[in-house]
């Protein structure tokens, strides 16, 4: 069955505007245009179309979405089961925030008692801190490829230079070795779903120019922004205090 922009359109939700703009931009080409110059659309652009707002409700830029789609690998299936795991993950994530809702009303109520750390479970800046811990403990430096997207941009505003993840992996040795026994907490938390700013105190021994190292307090503020599930932009400012 065909459908002219306008019916595809009230199909799918999406104006007609935004299909005519598809099609400029080469976003989602229709199957064919008639003798009256109308667009028409089939199934494959359907189905073509269904994937596109997949990626728009997952937080994609067009550009990003185009280069997917358009690449030789792109498999339709490989991309829904993609889609339907980082859709669960997010149900999850909201099940875990609906929870926290109901006890913390509990715990106003007086009927539980809450630790304070049970007042944040849910949160995104908890997977971005956690993500952060792990990935930079010793022997978990494939947590990197997990935790951050492979086009990460760093801004280390101490040393004022801009890394990337190849920079961050390269130094990861390093900085094992700096911050031993890691001991952190979190103050200040912002956050939204795609964007954190916490600050963490940690304690950490820190190997300056003594064999032995020397015992440290550092105020670290980060600042991460998120997508698809991963650190995509980390900026960090650090201040280091002896002990």
């Amino acid at each position: 069955m065909s459908y002219t922009v306008k019916k595809l359109a009230k199909l799918s939700g999406v104006s007609i505007r935004t299909l005519r703009f598809y099609d400029t931009i080469g976003l989602l080409k229709p199957a064919y245009y008639g003798d009256n110059h109308y667009r028409y659309y089939e199934e494959e652009q359907i189905l073509m179309l269904q994937q596109i707002l997949f990626y728009r409700e997952l937080g994609f830029p067009l550009n990003d979405i185009q280069r997917i789609i358009s690449s030789d690998d792109f498999n339709k299936i490989d991309a829904l089961i993609s889609h339907k795991q980082v859709l669960e993950r997010s149900l999850d994530r909201t099940k875990k925030l609906i929870k926290t809702i109901d006890q913390t009303i509990l715990h106003l109520r007086g009927k539980i008692t809450m630790r304070d750390e049970e007042l944040f479970v849910g949160f995104a800046y908890q997977f971005a801190f956690d993500s952060y811990v792990t990935a930079f403990a010793p022997g978990n430096e494939q947590m990197l490829d997990k935790y951050f997207a492979s086009d990460l941009i760093m801004f280390n505003h101490t040393m004022s230079k801009q890394l990337d993840l190849n920079d961050l992996k390269s130094r990861l040795p390093n900085l094992q070795k700096i911050f031993k026994d890691l001991k952190s907490e979190v103050k200040d938390v912002t956050a939204d779903e795609n964007r954190i700013a916490f600050r963490v105190e940690q304690n950490a021994l820190f190997y300056k120019h003594t064999p032995n190292g020397i015992q440290v307090k550092l105020d670290v503020m980060n600042l991460y922004k998120l997508e698809i599930g991963k650190v995509k932009e980390w900026q960090i400012w650090v201040n280091i205090t002896e002990i």
